[in-house]
């Protein structure tokens, strides 16, 4: 049985004149908060293989300006199999060509500097869904340019959670260990080191933690990031390491927040990072720069936008709603955006904006794999004059007739 590890309206009434006053003073709040600037627009929006259940997990930009997206097709909505999915795409999100693995769930995609991809899928068993304990192992596979796998690597015991090329040609592989029951730990965070075929050439370990994301930096070493608490997402078990080429610790710390499920290098080697309700900044240190809350949302995704600050991309867990926000450089909201209907679980920077993967549910029992493109260059685009001006207009009107009205 695969496992699927990685997996939401306000109602308000109107009770008299004294809330319609406080109405004034929220609208106008709430309007210069978030009408700092529109939203991005969307560029084009699409969706895969509509007759079938299908989601997107994964998403990277590739060299020739289009993208490569990883994600997951049911056989059956309900006890079927779950196949691998790989997409390339063109700028548009066209699709180029669609390859299908059996029987594995997806995890992480990139392209590599010859134009191949490397891809990360697993397969789970559960083993006390009580305890949550699972068992299972991981697939790397390359395949060449048109899909076609070349080789593949199994990874026993690993649930893996990201892959990247490496300048040298290999690959490093971020995730964790299943421990055997009866263990201290349920997990053990991992990070390997592979050549250029898969094979491990070094791998650290971190017992009682899961590590859900990991990248290169820009001096050649390693960032990893996750959680203490991978099934219950405690707050507090946050964290990231940072370590050098060779796989030596630089670093470790812990933070309020309870999981980073994404995390990026700034351009003064700092750390953004977005995880469950939270998402902050550190520097090149780790030390804690600041640390902003989102209640409600999971940040799968974060990136650096164009003019500064950073963009997260996620799901509402209450909604089901996708949504994409963005900040100025101190974490300030600076707008947002949501996709009813669709949930949002990857996204990667874009020439001009982002492109964000997930599912889009197209009726009760049918979903397509999904991805959108938001537009956003080096200059944003201040919200429309006039907007807070009419809100505390419209909610003097409420004032001036004194009726209770649903919100």
């Amino acid at each position: 049985m695969i496992d699927s590890m990685t997996q939401r309206y306000r109602y308000f009434r109107q009770p008299g004149m004294i809330m319609a006053a406080l109405l004034i003073a929220v609208m106008l709040t709430t309007v210069v908060a978030s009408a700092a600037e529109t939203a991005p627009p969307v560029a084009w929006n699409v969706t895969f293989s509509p007759e079938e259940n299908n989601k997107f997990d994964a998403v990277a930009s590739t060299a020739d300006g289009g993208y490569i997206a990883l994600g997951s097709a049911l056989t059956e909505l309900f006890g079927g199999r779950e196949d691998l999915l790989l997409a390339k795409t063109d700028s548009r999100g066209n699709e180029v060509w669609m390859q299908r693995l059996p029987a594995m769930a997806a995890v992480s995609v990139a392209e590599s500097a010859d134009g191949s991809y490397i891809v990360a899928g697993y397969n789970a068993t559960t083993g006390s869904e009580q305890n949550f304990t699972h068992q299972g192992s991981s697939l790397l596979i390359r395949t060449d340019a048109a899909g076609k796998e070349e080789w593949r690597q199994v990874l026993p015991w690993e649930k893996v959670s990201a892959v990247q090329p490496t300048a040298d040609g290999g690959y490093v592989v971020t995730g964790w260990l299943w421990n055997p029951q009866g263990s201290a730990d349920d997990t053990t965070a991992v990070i390997t080191k592979t050549d250029s075929n898969g094979t491990p050439i070094w791998n650290r370990t971190f017992p009682g933690a899961a590590a859900n994301t990991g990248i290169m930096t820009a001096d050649g070493g390693y960032i990893i990031g996750g959680t203490k608490s991978p099934f219950n997402n405690d707050r507090g078990d946050a964290f990231l390491v940072r370590l050098d080429a060779d796989g030596n610790i630089l670093w470790k710390k812990n933070y309020a927040a309870p999981v980073i499920f994404d995390v990026k290098e700034t351009g003064d080697g700092g750390f953004v990072y977005s995880g469950n309700y939270w998402y902050g900044l550190v520097d090149a240190q780790g030390e804690e720069i600041w640390i902003r809350n989102i209640e409600g949302l999971a940040g799968y995704a974060v990136a650096l936008r164009p003019a500064g600050g950073y963009m997260v991309a996620g799901t509402d867990i209450r909604s089901g709603e996708g949504f994409a926000l963005g900040t100025d450089a101190d974490g300030a909201v600076q707008w947002n955006t949501t996709f009813p209907g669709a949930r949002v679980y990857a996204a990667c920077s874009a020439p001009g904006g982002y492109t964000l993967a997930g599912i889009r549910f197209l009726a009760p029992d049918t979903s397509a794999a999904w991805m959108v493109n938001l537009e956003e260059t080096a200059g944003p685009t201040p919200a429309a004059p006039g907007f807070g001006a009419a809100a505390a207009g419209a909610a003097l009107l409420l004032l001036l007739a004194g009726r209770k009205r649903r919100g």
